[in-house]
């Protein structure tokens, strides 16, 4: 166990002097998709090494004790044990020890990176949903889908070191898999971090959550204060403005990202659920003409159907019929036969 350890420091080391073979570098990228933990390893490793480079003076300290306190403050984060080296044993290298050194000031690698998230880069606008849905690609090929009302900025350094972008509102998010290039979305105080997935956040000033649901892979949700929390497929992620705490459920709504995907799925759902959830997408008002007809139910899915369609679906499942009316506005209403006197 040990010397895997010691083999996977080696790895990250080579990796990140760019001496890493492409063998070597897919048994890195392996082992950090193996397990979440081992990305956070990676990643404030990364980020260590990068900000010791970027220091103008080197801070006399012994760089050996360093390394062995780090190894145990991050032993909970690594799920294999790790060896302190020694002077008398392998020789660490240089940047390395500085990474130690580094990471040793703030604890974990993870709390570490989260700080340097809170910085205030010189964002730039990229676009502004008013009364419709848009959908945006980045320089990366990572695609946005914005709601209503939304609003995306993206920092002017876009795709050199890393990919942030500021989000206020909701919007679905396609990002294109770049482990050297983190994508971190800022959105009403918080952060999300990813390397390549697929998720939707909710991040509006006025509100007082915000809410991060995973549709593919994982990212981290956390604030420049608190590391906050892992989210994986399926899961959705909150954070109260309020207290400042983090929760988390399995996600339960799977018409979450509809908006963007266009794809509905309801099991004995309300037609007033179902016309309240189809209305925020389509440019078309749909309503039952009486409370009663309100809470039917109907189970059925929509992928990427024109409202039309669905419109006839909804009538013939249900076997009601509708009307249209001025400003798009449909009604749906009962069959009734007509009563012999």
């Amino acid at each position: 166990m040990q010397e895997n350890s010691e083999h996977i420091d080696q790895l990250i080391a080579r990796y990140l002097a760019g001496e890493a073979t492409d063998a070597e570098r897919q048994e890195l990228e392996h082992w950090m998709d193996s397990n979440e933990s081992n990305r956070r390893y990676f990643e404030g490793i990364r980020f260590a090494e990068s900000q010791a480079i970027a220091s103008q003076h080197i801070v006399k300290v012994d760089v050996d004790k360093a390394w062995m306190k780090v190894h145990q403050q991050m032993k909970q984060q690594k799920p294999v044990s790790v060896k302190a080296h020694k002077k008398s044993g392998t020789v660490i290298p240089f940047w390395l020890r500085v990474a130690a050194m580094v990471l040793l000031v703030s604890g974990l690698a993870i709390y570490f990176y989260s700080q340097k998230q809170t910085g205030s880069p010189n964002y730039q606008m990229a676009m502004v949903a008013t009364d419709s849905i848009i959908e945006y690609t980045l320089s990366d090929s990572s695609e946005i889908t914005l709601n209503e009302h939304a609003c995306l900025w993206y920092a002017k350094n876009y795709g050199k070191k890393e990919r942030r972008v500021k989000l206020n509102g909701e919007a679905f998010f396609s990002v294109k898999h770049d482990t050297q290039k983190p994508f971190i979305v800022e959105s009403s105080g918080t952060y999300v971090r990813v390397t390549g997935t697929s998720f939707n956040i909710k991040g509006d000033e006025a509100d007082s959550i915000v809410e991060v649901c995973v549709k593919t892979g994982s990212v981290i949700f956390f604030t420049g204060s608190n590391e906050g929390i892992t989210l994986i497929a399926g899961e959705t992620g909150y954070f109260n403005k309020n207290n400042g705490k983090f929760s988390k459920t399995e996600t339960t709504d799977e018409n979450v990202a509809a908006y963007a995907n266009r794809l509905f799925v309801f099991y004995n759902t309300t037609l007033n659920e179902v016309f309240r959830q189809l209305n925020k997408v389509y440019q078309t008002k749909l309503v039952a003409s009486d409370e009663e007809l309100g809470k039917q139910v109907i189970t059925v899915t929509f992928d990427n159907d024109n409202i039309d369609t669905i419109i006839d679906i909804i009538s013939e499942t249900l076997v009601l019929n509708y009307t249209r009316t001025e400003g798009n506005q449909v009604i749906f209403e009962n069959t009734t036969q007509p009563t012999t006197p």
